[in-house]
């Protein structure tokens, strides 16, 4: 079993290849972890973003909340857009709580979602892109081979910092979405896209939650830029998602 979060794409478009070339069945986190206890597979792997330099919060949750077979090969898969921080080694010392580790990690550099909070007229580099499909094909050879490969499951001090009480609310307030009243139509995309289901729609506007994951989803995926960082107009050109990875392939559960 492949275990995804994603929230423009990137992961979920690495967890569907992995799939297809592992010959395994690639599953959403948010699918399943409200009513999931245990697993049982003889491979299980996780395929994510990096969200403040650690692994995605409701990764952690999903994680800690769920019992494993402790012979069980755990791989995990981190999308970045430059480094993948300690989210490996986060996972890994999780994992260990039950006794179980993980025995492969991988970094994919793919494309930055959070940029969009800082810059305009950004022009991303998709070329990241054809290179990753190289590195799941990699990826997928070893997890058939099921080979240990520990090298990317390090610590980080950069990590460490950003995630310390001050700096992490700091980020967590820069990347907090909120929704423009008067451009939002109340299409319901990003309540339906929303991989921890933190937005109503109402019959006048979306309403986001309190307990966002940050991963800009509502931002990139707004057909009508309505949804804002830090009160930011956002430019449709600078709106990513994987170019593999339709708003249906988002909201399918």
């Amino acid at each position: 079993m492949i275990l995804y979060f994603s929230g423009t794409g990137n992961s979920l478009y690495v967890a569907k290849k992995l799939a297809e070339l592992t010959g395994d069945t690639a599953v959403p986190i948010s699918a399943i972890h409200e009513r999931c206890q245990r697993i049982q597979d003889r491979i299980i792997g996780f395929v994510f973003p990096v969200y403040f330099g650690d692994l995605p919060d409701p990764v952690q949750d999903f994680i800690r909340q769920v019992r494993f077979q402790k012979s069980t090969y755990f791989y995990g898969i981190a999308t970045c857009g430059s480094t993948a921080g300690r989210a490996l080694k986060t996972m890994d010392r999780i994992l260990q709580r039950q006794q179980c580790a993980l025995s492969y990690g991988a970094v994919l550099p793919m494309i930055a979602n959070s940029t969009i909070a800082s810059r305009r007229h950004i022009r991303y580099d998709t070329n990241r892109l054809d290179h990753a499909d190289e590195l799941i094909a990699a990826a997928a050879d070893k997890i058939r081979r099921q080979i240990r490969d520990t090298d990317a499951i390090r610590s980080s001090a950069s990590a460490w910092l950003m995630n310390l009480g001050l700096v992490r609310r700091a980020g967590e307030r820069w990347l907090t979405p909120s929704v423009d009243g008067e451009r939002c139509i109340a299409c319901g995309l990003c309540a339906r896209i929303c991989p921890v289901s933190n937005i109503i729609c109402t019959a006048k506007r979306a309403v986001i939650g309190s307990h966002c994951s940050h991963c800009l989803a509502c931002v990139h995926w707004c057909p009508q830029q309505a949804v804002t960082v830090h009160g930011k107009k956002v430019l449709a050109e600078d709106q990513y998602h994987h170019p593999d990875v339709t708003a249906a392939d988002m909201t399918r559960r």
